[in-house]
């Protein structure tokens, strides 16, 4: 048998004082070059999206419109250009899930508007103001005597949220995102729920139409008002329910897209048949909370 030769290993030389600063330096380099990248990300992050989660407007710099899953509620986000606009919060079931998702997205909010206080709208908007920078808090004349509401009014004294009571339409703009109130505050409302605002979002190419949950009462003073409440994409009003979005009030939005946002198997039969045949009549595409989880549509500019 043939000895097996080892092979000879290389002395080790220990390197000289010049490589060894050459070596410290192209080390430092890497470091400094990864903490450069790492500051032009948050840097870009912040300034396009208000927060350093990686999303797809931060890579393509479109708005997001995301109609949030709360079950059976309401809650649609609007996030563009480091600037956010929320309306509704869903309900107290949902609340820490629902105000986790809406700080990953917009830390700070620069309006948040309650179409009306109900529980399943305004229900976890305390804890979206103690998750959340918010600049203002809008809120209709209707008043709540639920527990939720106090909470919220209490929660915005101690984040010093402005609380607007509002009581005439108008538009307000954040950055690039406007929000047209459409002025029925002076509707004799019996039930709350006719008591919602009206409000329409535009922003990067996109209308939102958003009504809470307006009924055809309420629907129907808005048409008489001639208003023009057309948008491209409408939140059903008050969850698809068949005592809203009469055919009336969905001719003058005459939208593309309308999202139902309401909760799985939920008791009150929503959305109704009536409503979903109304808008597939009219050629609209549908998309349900119940089925989909949130709903997110992007902008195009």
């Amino acid at each position: 048998m043939l000895p097996v030769r080892k092979k000879k290993r290389k002395p080790y030389v220990p390197l000289g004082r010049v490589e060894r600063r050459i070596e410290l330096a192209n080390r430092l380099s890497l470091v400094l070059l990864i903490l450069s990248l790492c500051a032009v990300y948050c840097i870009n992050a912040l300034r396009l999206t208000g927060t350093l989660t990686p999303t797809m407007e931060l890579i393509d710099g479109h708005a997001a419109v995301r109609f949030v899953d709360v079950g059976q509620g309401d809650c649609t986000l609007v996030v563009h250009g480091g600037h956010a606009v929320l309306i509704d919060a869903g309900s107290g079931w949902t609340d820490d899930a629902t105000a986790e998702y809406i700080r990953t997205y917009a830390p700070s909010v620069d309006a948040f508007f309650v179409t009306h206080p109900h529980e399943d709208h305004m229900g976890g908007a305390e804890k979206v103001l103690r998750a959340c920078r918010v600049g203002a808090l809008y809120l209709p004349d209707a008043v709540s005597h639920e527990s939720f509401y106090e909470r919220t009014l209490e929660m915005a004294r101690r984040r010093k949220t402005e609380v607007v009571r509002v009581t005439e339409g108008g538009e307000y703009l954040f950055g690039d995102i406007r929000v047209e109130l459409f002025d029925t505050l002076d509707y004799p409302w019996e039930d709350m729920n006719d008591a919602s605002l009206l409000l329409r979002v535009s922003v990067d190419g996109m209308s939102v139409f958003v009504g809470g949950d307006a009924e055809r009462g309420l629907e129907g003073y808005a048409v008489s008002r001639g208003f023009d409440l057309s948008a491209g994409i409408y939140q059903v009003n008050h969850h698809g329910s068949s005592s809203s979005t009469t055919e009336a009030f969905l001719d003058r939005i005459s939208p593309s897209v309308a999202v139902i946002s309401c909760g799985r198997n939920n008791p009150y039969g929503h959305p109704a048949q009536t409503v979903l045949d109304r808008l597939e009549d009219r050629g609209i595409e549908v998309r349900r909370t119940d089925r989909e989880g949130t709903v997110v549509i992007r902008g195009r500019s």
